[in-house]
């Protein structure tokens, strides 16, 4: 599931993973941010960097993308939304395939069953690694859930 970002006539960019609409940084405490391990300049300073078919961008989106561009900001056109998911260092979204139609959207969630707060770990993380998060998760169980928003309607 992704959360819409951006409505038809907003123009957003990022920087240092920090969405910007209309020029307004949007403080949204739900969403990941990049640390120093985890900071890609494709994702985080979006659109200032080129994108690369190599990390997950889509060929048509690559051509496209430049024709959404002004003044260093990617404007939504009309019909269409952009969209992020709140997990963003790990979110295939449109930063990697373009607007969404409003034709594609046919509802709203219901609510979130589960929401919590899971560090990121790189692929090929040696097993001590993954053990380690593995333990620090469990550890952290209660106080990494966002009680607040578990089992709550989404508005």
């Amino acid at each position: 599931m992704k959360r819409v970002i951006g409505i038809p006539g907003d123009c957003l960019h990022l920087r240092n993973g920090i969405v910007y609409r209309n020029g307004v940084a949007q403080n949204k405490p739900f969403a990941a941010r990049p640390t120093a391990d985890n900071f890609n300049p494709y994702t985080d300073d979006f659109p200032a960097v080129p994108p690369s078919t190599d990390i997950g961008v889509t060929a048509s989106w690559s051509v496209r993308l430049s024709s959404y561009l002004h003044h260093g900001d990617i404007c939504v056109p009309p019909n269409s939304y952009f969209v992020m998911g709140d997990n963003r260092q790990a979110s295939f979204d449109s930063r990697f395939w373009g607007f969404v139609p409003r034709a594609n959207i046919l509802g709203r969630p219901l609510f979130v069953y589960w929401s919590i707060r899971i560090p990121e770990l790189p692929d090929n993380a040696p097993f001590s690694q993954q053990a380690a998060v593995a333990r620090d998760e469990f550890l952290h169980f209660f106080t990494r859930t966002r009680w607040s928003r578990t089992f709550h309607p989404i508005r």
